[in-house]
């Protein structure tokens, strides 16, 4: 067993997780905090051969599953080596990365182990020895991607709006949507607030040029990918909007008050923080401007036609989704 398996890159650059800052049109600075970490997921070390055949895939609990490489194969179905356990002393922010192996194996030594994290960033992180300042550099393997779909449409056969959450690992792709919908009885028609079912959004897709001038429906779309950071906050939104739902515990007894709340909620998983600002939202005169000039029905599609205009570079359109996707993680050392 080989104590060099923590030990690599001592060239690599020492670079403190710092706060940004952007130039305003005056030439001022203004700060902006830095986007907040996540360690889930597959990672693997560079620069020392014990541990760069090995992939490490850090589970929530704490846990950390060592893969080894598959070819023609899922990162999932790699091979299953061994399993440690870890800790961050702040899982957004981390300063130090303790393991914990107590019988140890070739990457970690018995007991445990305590390194400082020097940088990070939401595709890679830099760990120290504090012993010896020698330095490992860790690179994310991108195994899932995630999407967020925020869709209204406007017409005759009535005035849904939702946000669709798509979750791909290669194998399956997962969907969640929650928003409003129509629901007739023998009587009457009236919105519902909840999740969307299959049948109803995947009708609602962008219209090219000539299916807008000749449909009578009213549609708006904007599609963003989120970083592993972004997607744990906002699968956080929807776990606790489907218990509200389970629980019938919403905030408000009117269903468009509570599909413009969930709607914003699900907005704020999107960061606005370093260098990566995200997302340009609604500001406030725009959104009371909205509650003004429009009915409840008609106020989210707003509110995302606003979203579309204001972040047009950054939306995902059909042409672009990566609707056959699978990882492509080569064998270590290529």
């Amino acid at each position: 067993m080989k104590r060099a398996a923590f030990l690599s890159l001592a060239a690599c650059l020492m670079v403190e997780c710092a706060v940004f800052a952007q130039t305003k049109a005056d030439g001022s600075k203004v700060e902006q905090k830095p986007c907040p970490f996540s360690i889930i997921g597959f990672w693997r070390a560079e620069g020392v051969t014990e541990m760069s055949r090995i992939f490490f895939d850090f589970l929530p609990a704490g846990h950390i599953i060592m893969m080894g490489y598959s070819p023609n194969t899922l990162p999932q179905d790699f091979e299953m080596m061994e399993s440690v356990d870890y800790k961050l002393d702040k899982k957004s922010a981390p300063k130090h990365l303790e393991f914990i192996a107590p019988r140890g194996n070739e990457a970690f030594l018995p007991g445990i182990t305590i390194l400082d994290v020097v940088e990070y960033s939401d595709t890679s992180f830099t760990t120290r020895e504090p012993a010896t300042g020698r330095q490992t550099r860790w690179f994310r393997e991108q195994t899932h991607r995630y999407f967020l779909t925020f869709a209204a449409r406007s017409g005759p056969n009535g005035d849904p709006a939702f946000v669709l959450l798509t979750v791909m690992d290669g194998r399956n792709t997962k969907i969640e949507a929650i928003g409003i919908q129509s629901t007739k009885d023998d009587t009457k028609t009236a919105p519902v607030f909840g999740p969307i079912p299959a049948e109803l959004y995947e009708q609602i897709r962008e219209d090219n040029e000539k299916e807008k001038k000749i449909k009578k429906d009213d549609t708006v779309i904007i599609r963003f990918e989120l970083t592993q950071a972004e997607f744990e906050k906002t699968e956080n939104t929807y776990k606790l909007w489907g218990k509200r739902l389970k629980e019938r515990a919403l905030p408000h007894k009117d269903p468009y008050q509570n599909g413009m709340e969930f709607l914003k909620s699900a907005a704020e998983g999107l960061n606005q923080c370093g260098q990566k600002a995200k997302l340009n939202r609604p500001a406030q005169r725009e959104q009371e401007e909205i509650l003004s000039r429009y009915d409840p029905p008609r106020r989210m599609l707003e509110y995302i036609r606003i979203l579309r205009k204001k972040n047009e570079e950054l939306h995902i359109d059909d042409v672009e989704f990566p609707w056959q996707w699978r990882p492509m993680i080569q064998a270590p050392g290529q």
